[in-house]
């Protein structure tokens, strides 16, 4: 009986054990890698700054009152009337965070990304054209009409134009699960988002004609400068499956803040007659009317939508893909700052006629689009 009781003792302790065993006390825990960083390049498309109609030209034998005029027989518009620097543009992007459990239910992170420049410049001079034009609206009366910068017999000369974008931003968030369904599990998201888009427009002409006291040159420049600094709340949900080493993200977010948008036009004209040179504020769509340094704060919102898709290829990496779209209310542009109605008693050298100040400072926004792809790795430690 004694060695009966036994045997079962036996059989009890080992069954009690066996759990133990299985966990193996000595084995350590899993490991906890709280902090992670990825890098990304960027591939994106940005919505380009729509300038209107800058430099004309018209066929030969066009009379002087017709000529590169918009809405006249034959003007050809040479630079402008359409969108500028909205091709391809890389860019990269950093992130890092942190995460406080090791189930990963909440966490911070915080990111920066910038796109590089995007250019585009023109120039043109009156032996490619013949003639060769500014337009503009006369507001005297109430016409279109044109500066000429070459005309044969009349005058020669060459223009040139310019303008660089630039769209960078960051922002930090909090992370935390609200719930789960199956597989999937859910975040929600609050954080700060700040983004910076500015555009540089330049333009400048040189011609020189008679104009009976001699050979007069004209020296005209034009510029004009917008930026636009959001800065607001950032408020989202975020859905993450995994399933062995793959994983998969989306992210809906909207920024709800302000934009400071600041603007900077200014022009001058240089004019050289027998050898006196006399250099005047004011080009031709920059005047005395409209030159000066600008400021406004509205209101903006920023919806941005982000997918992703991660493997896990060693421990601790990940290669990841994805598409972000990004979109941005009240974004000051430069060409949102071009008045092109003019009183051309205002162009160097101005007349005592006066008249109407115009051109007028402008303050016309537009939203702003950027969406493509990204490439990038992953390391958590």
């Amino acid at each position: 009986m004694n060695k009966l009781y036994g045997l079962a003792g036996l059989a009890i302790a080992s069954a009690l054990c066996a759990p133990a065993a299985a966990q193996d006390p000595s084995a350590p825990p899993p490991a906890f890698n709280p902090f992670w960083v990825e890098f990304d390049y960027l591939g994106w498309g940005v919505r380009g700054d729509r300038l209107p109609a800058l430099v004309t030209t018209s066929p030969a034998g066009t009379p002087p009152p017709l000529a590169g005029v918009l809405g006249a027989p034959g003007t050809t518009v040479l630079f402008g009337d359409s969108a500028v620097n909205d091709g391809f543009r890389s860019g990269g992007r950093a992130t890092v965070g942190y995460w406080f459990d090791p189930a990963h239910r909440s966490g911070i992170e915080a990111s920066f990304f910038g796109l590089q420049d995007a250019s585009t410049g023109f120039s043109a001079n009156s032996s490619q054209y013949p003639i060769l034009a500014q337009p503009f609206f006369n507001i005297l009366t109430n016409s279109q009409n044109s500066f000429l910068t070459g005309f044969p017999g009349l005058v020669t000369g060459s223009v040139a134009a310019s303008e660089t974008s630039r769209l960078f931003g960051a922002g930090a968030l909090y992370r935390q699960e609200i719930g789960a369904w199956g597989d999937a599990r859910f975040s929600g998201l609050i954080g700060y988002r700040f983004l910076q888009a500015s555009d540089r427009l330049a333009i400048a002409s040189v011609a020189v004609g008679n104009f009976g006291a001699g050979p007069t040159g004209f020296d005209t420049s034009d510029s004009f400068g917008a930026t636009s600094d959001f800065s607001g709340l950032d408020l989202g949900v975020a859905g993450k499956f995994d399933r062995g080493p793959w994983m998969f993200e989306a992210r809906a977010k909207v920024a709800l803040g302000v934009n400071f948008n600041q603007s900077r036009i200014n022009g001058s004209t240089t004019i050289a007659t027998g050898g006196a040179t006399t250099t005047y504020p004011g080009g031709l769509l920059a005047l005395t009317s409209n030159i000066g340094d600008y400021s406004q704060t509205r209101f903006a919102a920023v919806p941005e939508l982000g997918l992703k898709a991660g493997y896990q290829f060693a421990p601790g990496w990940s290669l990841v893909a994805g598409y972000d779209l990004l979109y941005w209310t009240g974004v000051q542009r430069a060409s949102g700052l071009i008045d092109t109605t003019i009183n051309p008693n205002l162009v160097p050298p101005p007349l005592p006629a006066g008249g109407p100040q115009r051109p007028q400072p402008m303050f016309n926004t537009s939203p702003l689009l950027a969406q493509g792809l990204s490439l990038g790795v992953k390391y958590e430690f």
